[in-house]
């Protein structure tokens, strides 16, 4: 991480960034996503460096080589690419994607940060670590990456990120799921929230398991060592058909068993030795994931 030194220029740096000083936020519809790339000297002492370049729909994968799906899963449009350097030599990656919604836009936010970082105030929501910062704001995901830690590219991305910022007009709330995880004892850049298997997967496999086809869902991590998903199928009878579903893959599966029966809530362990608490509230369905049984049945009982 960059040095705790440097934090307070770096800090006044982004306060001046949100005043909104360098351009009027752009309301951008079927326009070139480059109308939202910062001009020379929008992050002063920063100048573009060689000519951006654009990706949308399918090509996505002449990109990203082996991980544009889960782009496409959370719902793609498009992403622009453009390098900025300092007199010093000093070069800041950025990248700009669109995303089909807000909410598909806090996603791909969710599933790019570590949990580790430090939040900044750009965006809807920022985490800088080491020299790599993300942010969301509306349907844009934006991603800056240095090539050191040094104060001058550390306040680069910061400079370069806040003119993106003050140009997307854009602002939105959480997906509203997210308010299904219980506050206390949530840690703090845990959450992450999905739309697809790719992003389930990336969390917790369920391996070859049927009964995912959730509209969304979110995961978020607590003190002690338990983790929640919530998965929202949009009715209960899509939830009781898709539980219904895995339910049966769980009970026939060699990679969970059941440790006790006849139990309120259905309790799986899988082949770590991870315990697997299930339960169902109207429209979704929460699992509880933890090394204690105890624990992953008392987080699918919180609400």
């Amino acid at each position: 991480m960059a040095d705790v030194r440097r934090w307070p220029a770096a800090w006044a740096l982004a306060g001046f960034l949100l005043a909104g000083a360098w351009a009027a936020p752009i309301c951008l519809s079927q326009g070139t996503l480059g109308a939202l790339l910062p001009e020379t000297g929008a992050a002063p002492g920063w100048s573009r460096d060689g000519t951006s370049q654009e990706y949308v729909g399918e090509d996505l994968y002449t990109y990203i080589d082996g991980g544009a799906e889960i782009y496409q899963e959370y719902g793609f449009r498009r992403v622009v690419l453009q390098d900025y350097r300092n007199a010093a030599g000093k070069s800041v990656s950025l990248e700009i994607f669109e995303m089909e919604t807000p909410a598909a836009a806090y996603g791909i936010y969710t599933f790019k940060r570590s949990g580790k970082g430090k939040s900044v105030p750009l965006g809807s929501g920022a985490d800088l670590e080491d020299y790599y910062l993300n942010f969301w704001k509306g349907r844009f995901v934006v991603t800056l990456t240095g090539f050191d830690e040094t104060a001058a590219t550390i306040d680069g991305i910061l400079a370069v990120g806040g003119a993106v910022d003050a140009k997307i007009a854009d602002k939105s709330d959480l997906p509203a799921l997210v308010e299904a995880l219980p506050e206390a004892g949530l840690k703090p850049g845990s959450v992450k929230y999905f739309k697809g298997l790719l992003g389930l997967n990336n969390v917790y496999s369920f391996y070859t398991a049927r009964g995912f086809n959730f509209l969304e869902a979110v995961k978020g991590d607590y003190e002690g060592g338990a983790m929640l998903i919530v998965m929202d199928y949009g009715t209960a009878a899509a939830r009781d058909k898709a539980w219904t579903e895995l339910r049966a893959y769980l009970e026939k599966s060699d990679r969970f068993t059941r440790p006790v029966t006849g139990e309120k809530v259905p309790l799986f362990r899988d082949t770590k030795d991870l315990y697997l608490a299930f339960a169902q509230a109207g429209p979704r369905l929460r699992v509880g994931i933890s090394p204690d049984p105890s624990a992953s049945t008392a987080i699918v009982g919180q609400r």
